[in-house]
């Protein structure tokens, strides 16, 4: 059963607060909190947690492993909390973790059901949400484990979802844990974090980023309850993909005096990669959208007041902050990441070279052709371009930030440190103008091993085989994120362009029967032509 509440008094919402502070793990006459009930393990055993004692089951294609959905982590932000940041959810009560909780509210993806062939489709309708659940009620977060065999204590994946901070969710075919979990000796999480104005709001009189601060809570309890689905807190690997991997950059550099993580894996985004909005372009936007939901008060706590109300519907907001917007800018919206100095930074560069980050070991990387999704995105949205444009685009958003910030990791900070580029484009996942090159969020699938489930095509041997691989280096990574990819037999990234040390990962005839899973290398500088000089 899901967990809902209505609007919280603020008293209860203070209490709650101080229950999650105070909150330290201690031993009780039935365990430890947020433990396990014995030392032996059943698949889908009841866990105790803060959230409350939540009850899993079999994951659907990897019967051994524990599939426990829907764990809310902060109390729904409904009403009062309606754009604030996160309260800590905790409770005594029974969870049965058996359904996704409902995605965040967004802007979802239009996609003509005629696309041929059915998979791209299919491919494109899940990636994008399309009639998916939303509901502002949306702070969950999803575990898999397979604590009975392997490590006593297992290193934990976190995975934090794309879509430019305006679309996304965990009730995704394409996310699910269960192969890492399987596959992997890892425990496996992902969440969701709020979007598009109710995740970054832009009013004078709120907090900027609490889709920011969902994550960092939903880190918070991770370190707090991973143990009793048999995680090391320790070990934690933060990894994100887009906006995803942007989110990754902007914890890394938001949270150095409590890190929590041990390492972390950005995907396609840096904290410079999409460009952060200044706050009085994002109080112009949150003006605007207050305008056209009638909410016109001159004081701007009246306004927030009036955004609040239940007379201001979560659908209404949405065309709100639509309204107006075309091409690529109707496909990513008008509201993201807010320069505030304390989650967002407007100075990355003078922090970076003066290593004000966590000091931790990280991989970057991007794919060849990332434009080949936004160029499909923005012909659905009346906009074209040339292709050099795109070519720009892709050295401009990706790679040129992307080997930015690995070269500060490398270079300035010695941090252990590398880099990949990702090239393989495989039947099923194929775009009509991917140019035959990886475009943006083609690694995913692969990745999650969930090419078939969600395409409802089969994968070629070379794909899993691919997959396959890179779960394991990524795995390799949490196990030991200073030494696990040497171990692996990955060189570190030479970021002066010495001996060649990009990874190019599914390099080749991918449907060749000479297909190599193992990477081959290249220079930084075969593909960072035209980047900026490094400012180092």
């Amino acid at each position: 059963m899901r967990v809902t509440t209505s609007v919280l008094s603020t008293l209860s919402l203070a209490l709650q607060a101080q229950a999650y502070s105070n909150y330290s793990g201690s031993y009780s006459s039935g365990g430890y909190y947020g433990g396990r009930e014995s030392c032996a393990f059943s698949v889908g055993k009841q866990v105790r947690t803060t959230s409350g004692t939540v009850l899993g089951h079999r994951a659907p294609n990897a019967t051994q492993v524990s599939e426990y959905l829907g764990i809310p982590f902060a109390v729904p932000p409904l009403g009062p909390l309606r754009f604030a940041p996160p309260v800590p959810y905790t409770s005594h009560r029974h969870i049965n973790a058996s359904l996704h909780g409902a995605n965040c509210p967004s802007t979802s993806a239009t996609v003509p059901e005629a696309l041929s062939p059915p998979s791209l489709y299919n491919l494109l309708a899940d990636l994008g949400q399309v009639n998916d659940t939303q509901n502002e009620d949306c702070l969950y977060v999803n575990v898999w484990s397979k604590p009975q065999s392997g490590s006593a204590l297992k290193p934990v994946l976190v995975w934090i979802y794309g879509g430019g901070f305006n679309s996304g969710g965990t009730n995704s075919s394409a996310y699910s844990g269960q192969h890492w979990a399987d596959e992997e000796d890892v425990v496996f999480v992902n969440f969701n974090y709020r979007l598009n104005v109710f995740g970054f709001p832009g009013a004078e009189v709120l907090e900027q980023n609490v889709g920011l601060l969902d994550q960092r809570l939903a880190v918070e309890w991770v370190r707090t309850n991973i143990g009793g689905f048999g995680g090391d807190p320790t070990r934690i690997t933060i990894f994100g993909e887009s906006a995803g991997g942007a989110s990754v950059d902007y914890y890394n550099y938001a949270w150095t005096k409590d890190p929590i993580i041990a390492g972390s894996i950005a995907q396609s985004g840096t904290a410079t990669s999409f460009g952060n909005r200044g706050l009085a372009a994002q109080q112009e936007a949150w003006a605007s959208v207050a305008a056209r939901v009638g909410c016109n008060q001159t004081n701007p706590a009246q306004v927030l007041s009036c955004m609040r109300s239940p007379n201001v519907t979560m659908t209404a907001l949405l065309n709100a902050a639509s309204a107006g917007t075309s091409g690529l800018a109707s496909v990513l919206g008008s509201f993201g990441p807010t320069i505030d100095n304390r989650t967002v930074f407007a100075n990355y560069t003078d922090r970076a070279l003066k290593g004000q980050y966590i000091q931790n070991p990280s991989i970057f990387g991007n794919n060849y052709f990332e434009a080949g999704l936004f160029i499909l995105l923005g012909a659905g949205s009346g906009a074209s371009s040339p292709l050099d444009f795109w070519r720009s685009f892709d050295q401009t958003i990706f790679t040129c930030p992307i080997t930015t910030a690995a070269r500060w990791r490398a270079e300035v900070g010695r941090l252990p440190t590398w880099r990949y580029i990702y090239r393989a484009v495989f039947p099923n996942i194929r775009l009509p103008t991917d140019m035959g090159e990886a475009w943006h969020g083609a690694e995913l699938l692969p990745l999650f091993g969930t090419s078939e489930v969600v395409t409802k095509q089969d994968s070629t041997w070379q794909e899993r085989a691919l997959g396959s691989y890179m779960r394991s280096a990524w795995s390799a990574f949490a196990h030991d994120p200073e030494y696990g990819l040497e171990t692996f037999g990955w060189r570190r990234f030479d970021g002066q362009g010495g001996r060649p040390s990009v990874l190019q990962l599914g390099f080749g005839e991918t449907n060749s029967t000479t297909f190599e899973v193992e990477p081959s290398y290249n220079t930084t500088m075969a593909y960072d032509t035209g980047c900026p000089a490094f400012p180092g």
